[in-house]
């Protein structure tokens, strides 16, 4: 379990980021932790990713992942993403220029009554990390390249939704919103993590990183100016391989869902999915539907009055109106009693 505990300077600080390279460790933490069967929606990615990769390069990097994921990571290892527009090539080149220095000092400071095997071999040898690396670009290019782009718009969404709450509503507010286990009760932030984490932040940035794979790892960066946690972000959908072929999985709705009843499985998801500003590509990547599909539903509730659309910049973003809020919220508030 992680505790964070915040001062208010640290709360005024909080901030959102992407990082491609923890998306990386996750995603091969996911496929370490679950041999056969994982859970929905990674299962048609898995699948895919497994037939790709050669049986030897697959089981060493399941291997190395499987035993990390056990530890707490050294911050050279998990760098502290600062933004939402970071490449995995920029990632990896830091990772690859890490000072030997801060490698020695980072493992002997977070392991000093020794470090663990699966971490030892770093301290004296340099090879070891650029091995490191190309394992993890040839497995990104392998396994994630073709999904990121659907990735990225789905975080960029994401971070927009976030956002939105951090400006409007505060860090307490978007704190207690993430979900997934994540607690927030000022001071104190706790959220699972595979092993037991205590620290007293004081004066320092912390960084939120909505990661689609989070199922796989926790990960956790601190560096004398800034930490950073990870989180599961919503929108996993977009790797389940029938939104890549066109087909349209079915909505999962709740036996009893009043909304779905009402105006329909598709539409009642797209209406849950309109909580923030988005855009058509982004609902369609969330939900793992066709983009057209997600049109004629858009069309069909603004033209009820249920949503309306602006435009921001050369994007053309919905949103709930008025009546579809109030109908949603009554909804699914009678639902839950």
């Amino acid at each position: 379990m992680i505790r964070l505990n915040l001062d208010d300077e640290t709360l005024l600080g909080v901030r959102i980021a992407t990082s491609p390279l923890w998306e990386t460790y996750s995603s091969l933490a996911l496929l370490a932790r679950y041999r056969s069967e994982v859970p929905h929606p990674y299962g048609p990615w898995s699948a895919a990713v497994r037939r790709l990769l050669p049986t030897p390069f697959r089981r060493e990097l399941s291997t190395w992942i499987g035993q990390l994921r056990r530890l707490r990571l050294p911050a050279f290892l998990t760098p502290v993403p600062t933004s939402g527009s970071t490449t995995i090539q920029e990632e990896l080149a830091a990772l690859r220029a890490t000072p030997d220095k801060t490698i020695y000092h980072e493992l002997t400071a977070l392991y000093p009554d020794g470090v663990p095997k699966p971490l030892s071999g770093l301290v004296d040898n340099r090879n070891l990390l650029d091995h490191l690396a190309d394992l993890l670009q040839q497995f990104w290019d392998t396994a994630m390249a073709s999904y990121w782009r659907g990735m990225r718009n789905v975080l960029e969404e994401e971070i927009l939704f976030r956002g939105r709450t951090l400006v409007t509503e505060g860090s307490d507010a978007m704190l207690r919103g993430l979900g997934g286990r994540v607690h927030w009760e000022r001071p104190l932030l706790t959220l699972p993590h595979q092993t037991d984490i205590n620290c007293t932040l004081r004066g320092t940035q912390l960084y939120v990183v909505p990661v689609l794979f989070a199922r796989g790892m926790r990960i956790f960066s601190q560096t004398p100016t800034a930490s950073a946690i990870s989180y599961q972000a919503r929108g996993a959908a977009v790797l389940d391989k029938q939104m890549s072929d066109g087909a349209q999985p079915e909505v999962d709705v709740q036996q009893g869902d009043r909304l779905a009843i009402l105006v329909g499985r598709g539409r009642a998801a797209v209406m849950r999915a309109l909580v923030a500003p988005t855009t058509t590509t982004a609902v369609a990547d969330s939900l793992g539907l066709a983009p057209s599909t997600v049109s004629q539903h858009l069309t069909a509730l603004s033209a009820a009055g249920m949503v309306r659309r602006h435009r921001a910049g050369i994007r053309v973003l919905y949103e709930l109106d008025r009546e579809g809020m109030a109908l949603l919220s009554h909804l699914d508030c009678e639902v839950s009693h």
